[in-house]
């Protein structure tokens, strides 16, 4: 490419991503077409956008359709988990056969609940 050139650095989270020469949590110079979005030069590294909370340009949060610019610096910072529900609790019953999923949504700290007996789907939706 023969683009502009940029800074990107991707928060430790999302490293997992990334090939192995761009972790390390360095911010590493990029340089771009000139014409794609921030979000199709995040997802040209590897970072899924499902996965990137917050776009940071030079201090200040930029939508995925930001085009960047020469000398930018950018963050690539990750969605914050447990996401919240606006309006809800984030609350989960879970059935018989999802204990390994119930222990795993504790260890993440979403309120679950799990019925180690098969009580039966009416039964689970009331309870629910």
């Amino acid at each position: 490419m023969n683009g502009p050139e940029i800074v990107v650095s991707v928060v430790p989270e999302l490293e997992l991503f990334v090939p192995h020469a761009r972790r390390g949590g360095a911010a590493v110079p990029l340089v771009t077409d000139g014409v794609s979005t921030l979000g199709h030069v995040i997802e040209s590294l590897g970072v899924p956008l499902t996965e990137v909370g917050a776009l940071v340009v030079d201090g200040r949060e930029v939508a995925v359709g930001h085009i960047p610019v020469a000398g930018e610096r950018v963050e690539v910072r990750a969605v914050v988990r447990p996401q919240s529900v606006e309006g809800a609790p984030l609350r989960f019953l879970l059935d018989v056969h999802l204990g390994t999923l119930a222990r795993r949504l504790r260890l993440l700290g979403v309120d679950s609940a799990y019925e180690s007996t098969d009580i039966g789907d009416p039964a689970l939706a009331a309870r629910s």
